[in-house]
């Protein structure tokens, strides 16, 4: 079921819904799922203790991020309710750059909650993709998946959706 994770945080995030067909699938149905999610995500996330899921809070920021990178993909101004929700959760949790073992990395500015960190570190990127670009959003039938372009051209994430595409064009 995640198959595709190794997108920048936010692709990866945003994308915890499917589509199949004209429809869209919720892949976060419960705590687990989230929690699979981060463990899956490891390095990039801290663990986040299965009490702590907060799901509904979750889904809603989840389609805050979508928000932002639908108008970075159509390079629009995004949604001032959805972009004011994600800089309030990196307020909440600020990340800054720390050198550790010859490494710069993003860390928590204060002690802060697993589930809050995993949000900040969303936000941060969602923020970077919105600012920065380089975001696509994949159209063909039973995809609907953001991606990150290897060109400005690219118009779906994998040759095999580019083929259904044309496929189903034709």
């Amino acid at each position: 079921m995640w198959d595709w994770l190794g997108e920048a945080l936010a692709v990866d995030f945003a994308n915890t819904t499917r589509r199949f067909g004209d429809e869209e699938r919720e892949l976060l149905e419960a705590p687990d799922d989230l929690l699979l999610w981060a463990e899956l995500e490891r390095g990039r996330v801290p663990v986040v203790p299965a009490g702590d899921v907060r799901l509904g809070e979750i889904r809603t920021f989840r389609d805050d991020v979508k928000a932002l990178l639908h108008a970075a993909v159509e390079d629009r101004t995004p949604p001032a309710p959805a972009v004011e929700r994600v800089n309030a959760r990196l307020r909440a949790a600020p990340l800054v750059p720390q050198l550790r073992d010859g490494d710069a990395l993003l860390a928590p500015a204060a002690a802060t909650a697993p589930l809050d960190e995993l949000l900040a570190r969303v936000a941060h990127s969602a923020i970077e993709l919105a600012a920065h670009g380089g975001v696509g959003f994949c159209d063909a039938p039973s995809c609907g998946q953001f991606f990150e372009r290897s060109r400005i051209s690219q118009l779906w994430c994998s040759h095999a959706c580019g083929t259904r595409a044309r496929v189903a064009r034709h």
